[in-house]
């Protein structure tokens, strides 16, 4: 459960009262009887304001904790900012502005969902456009701050709490401590790193075939193909042994994410696990219970990771490339999630890659005509790449993976600003906003990649 302040920015006279401005001294002071009514005038209006926000808060997030602070004065604001100098990050309701407080509190560094009331903290809200810019700030000016469309954003802060209270698990025989150590400073997500070796050891080679047989005759029954059983079949068992390891080794280390370096585990001189993990993270997604990422890429992981924890959404890394005479992006990997979205389940089928040199990749049939945002973060660096795609068609061939989505977008303008290695997490759905402000939070840059704009 996330615990999140509420913070409600009341001082006595602004903008929506008296129209002299505010004047935080007079909270100091002893005041006259006549500048005593204008402050109770504006209370009583934001007063309900703040119930009613209060209110759908609840409603919408009933499993996480609100705790509500109203700051009328400077001494109010630093108080709570002691107290709450902790949390993951501020909603701060802006009911009258202009007003120092609002400086005080992005300039902590926090992240901050800022809801300014247009006639009230409208001021701050463009006056302070230059701060914004310069701090983790996702903010709106509305009339409707209790509506469900404002306080859609505090799911950013939810999102961020879960990715910061994730342990992932990374197999791989490659140094990768400096990178880790880069994850966790900046996303707070703790990486454990676990070598090929110990893992093939203590997990995959102690699971029996008579306990995976169930698996892959289920994953056979759901394919709408499998053209080959006679060679297909045993690295499709060997598949789901690696998938009943996987799901062990992370209830043994209390972990929910995991990430194996297949293609550095079975390399052509030196094969430390023989089984390729598509199968089985198609499964995870299904089970629900964990997020699986492929090639030891904790890029790619963190994205998957923003995608089922702030969008709902179901997504893995591909490897994109362009056609441009026909102005297509093909998304290609050996599976895609089998259910990108709530309530959906797409076909699949399992069969041969790479020119036949492998047999249990999964194809898996992507909705045409709907929309994808594909994104990759560079956690090193702290920048986000996005751009979306429509899709037009779904491709079976030898060549490459199993999985070739196909999509239409501006691929001179990919070409002229891609950067930050090749993998692109496919997400269904449009996410650019979401997936920009949640970067933003982070601390991250965004670069629109099928923009013309820089």
């Amino acid at each position: 459960m996330a615990k999140i302040p509420v913070v409600f920015l009341e001082p006595p006279l602004g903008a929506v009262g008296f129209p002299g401005g505010p004047n935080i001294r007079y909270l100091d002071t002893q005041v006259t009887p006549e500048v005593a009514s204008w402050y109770e005038t504006s209370w009583k209006w934001e007063d309900d304001l703040r119930k009613r926000v209060s209110s759908k808060l609840k409603l919408m997030y009933p499993n996480e904790e609100f705790s509500e602070y109203i700051i009328k004065s400077l001494d109010d604001l630093r108080a709570f900012l002691e107290k709450e100098r902790e949390a993951i990050g501020y909603v701060v309701v802006d009911l009258q502005g202009p007003s120092v407080m609002l400086t005080e509190i992005v300039e902590t560094g926090k992240p901050v969902i800022l809801l300014a009331v247009t006639l009230g903290g409208g001021g701050d809200y463009l006056l302070d456009r230059a701060l914004f810019e310069k701090y983790p700030v996702v903010r709106i000016a509305t009339r409707d701050v209790d509506s469900e469309a404002a306080l859609s954003k505090v799911r950013y802060l939810i999102a961020l709490y879960k990715l910061k209270s994730t342990v992932a698990l990374v197999i791989s025989n490659r140094d990768l401590s400096a990178w880790i150590n880069r994850v966790y400073l900046n996303t707070g997500i703790k990486v454990i790193q676990m070598s090929g070796s110990e893992f093939v050891k203590n997990y995959y080679s102690k699971v029996k075939d008579d306990d995976a047989e169930p698996i892959a005759r289920a994953w056979i029954e759901g394919a709408a193909q499998f053209p080959d059983k006679d060679k297909q079949y045993s690295e499709v068992l060997k598949s789901a042994r690696l998938y009943v390891a996987m799901n062990n080794v992370l209830k043994d280390l209390g972990a929910t994410a995991i990430t194996v370096d297949c293609l550095g585990l079975s390399s052509v001189s030196s094969v430390v696990l023989d089984a390729w993990p598509c199968l089985g993270y198609a499964q995870m997604w299904k089970d629900g219970k964990y997020v699986p990422m492929c090639e030891a890429d904790l890029n790619s992981l963190v994205v998957a990771l923003v995608g089922k924890h702030l969008l709902g959404v179901n997504g893995s890394a591909t490897d994109p490339v362009t056609d441009d005479l026909k102005g297509t992006v093909t998304y290609y990997h050996c599976y895609l999630p089998i259910n990108p979205a709530a309530g959906t389940e797409l076909r699949y089928s399992i069969v041969p890659s790479h020119l036949g040199t492998r047999y249990a990749a999964v194809y898996v049939e992507y909705p045409v005509g709907k929309k994808i945002t594909a994104v990759g973060f560079n956690i090193n660096d702290k920048k986000a790449y996005v751009h979306e795609s429509e899709i037009v068609g779904n491709e079976l061939s030898l060549p490459a993976c199993g999985t070739k989505v196909i999509g239409k977008t501006d691929v001179s303008s990919l070409a002229k600003k891609w950067a930050n290695g090749w993998h692109r997490v496919v997400l269904l759905g449009e996410h650019r906003q979401a997936i920009s402000e949640f970067a933003k939070l982070m601390g991250f840059e965004v670069i629109n990649e099928d923009s013309q704009v820089s």
